[in-house]
């Protein structure tokens, strides 16, 4: 056994499970989830499938935790614990599909990239993985109704084949990189079949789920692995997210006027990597106007749930 081993807690005799051509969906939390995409997406599955975490992994070697900090939680009327970052494996049995369901959610560790990865794609093989695709989402100058434009990487020509098929290209950006390309890349290595997708999210609404985005991404990596998703509660959720922007930006003409010049046909398509740190130029930028959004955010949150509190 490798060191490594000992970093991963077992909860279900993985072998045991006797899953059907497995397909794995990866969301990693962070710099490559704007708009809480990836992590939502995976969530959702979870909570939607009912599915059964079967392992998780130590955060001690791979996080550092004043970066990647603890939340603290109140259990019970004057206890105080601390919630550690978690990096958990779900499964789904789908008796109306060929295949079964992986799920993997992490946010994106701060060290060890190579001993992660290697822990992680060591599990997916004893599960049985057949294929596995990673999610991402990074902040563009798009407007919050647009259709969430796609990228994808392929590790196959096959898989690239279907990418093209729908239109999604990967580009050749160069720089700095998320635990998605080194996963990749280490599954290519052994000959598992492996692609990305990641979308794009509105940079005037940062730190807000992006449901709209979330269903984009599981419904063209359910066509290619062949499972049809239950998005209908996504939909409606993407819904009432899109009415009560438009409703915030209603009573805000300057912002609104700036927002409508932002590409409503997801026209902009940043390379996968790259993020979009602040708003687009055209923006207001003064402080009140943002600190008005995000106190509207910050209600919307509350109101409807914040997928963001397990991933953090």
């Amino acid at each position: 056994m490798g060191e490594s081993d000992g970093y991963l807690r077992i909860l279900e005799d993985l072998e045991g499970l006797h899953l059907r051509r497995p397909f794995a969906i990866v969301g990693f939390g962070g710099w490559i989830d704007a708009g809480f995409a990836a992590t939502g997406a995976v969530r959702f599955l979870v909570e939607h499938l009912a599915a059964q975490r079967v392992a998780d992994i130590d955060p001690e070697p791979f996080y550092a935790f004043t970066d990647t900090r603890p939340r603290v939680s109140h259990p019970a009327p004057g206890l105080r614990e601390p919630v550690w970052p978690r990096a958990e494996w779900y499964v789904v049995h789908m008796p109306d599909s060929a295949r079964d369901l992986v799920l993997f959610t992490a946010p994106e560790p701060n060290l060890r990239w190579r001993t992660f990865t290697g822990l992680v794609l060591d599990t997916f093989e004893r599960l049985g993985t057949e294929m596995l695709v990673s999610f991402g989402a990074v902040l563009a100058p798009v407007h919050h109704r647009a259709q969430p434009p796609l990228r994808g990487y392929a590790t196959s020509d096959s898989l690239r084949t279907l990418l093209r098929r729908r239109q999604i290209s990967s580009g050749r950006y160069e720089g700095p990189t998320g635990i998605t390309t080194v996963l990749l890349a280490a599954a290519r290595d052994r000959g598992l079949a492996a692609f990305s997708l990641s979308t794009s999210s509105p940079s005037y609404l940062t730190d807000m789920p992006n449901p709209r985005a979330s269903a984009a991404l599981l419904r063209v990596a359910g066509e290619i692995g062949g499972i049809a998703f239950p998005l209908g509660d996504l939909e409606a959720d993407s819904r009432v997210v899109a009415e009560r922007v438009d409703q915030f930006l209603a009573e805000r003409p300057e912002l609104r006027e700036a927002v409508d010049r932002l590409p409503y046909a997801a026209e902009a398509q940043p390379a996968v990597e790259e993020s979009i740190e602040e708003p687009p130029a055209e923006l207001p930028s003064s402080a009140a106007v943002l600190q008005d959004l995000e106190d509207f955010l910050k209600s919307l949150r509350k109101e409807n749930g914040d997928p963001a509190s397990d991933t953090s």
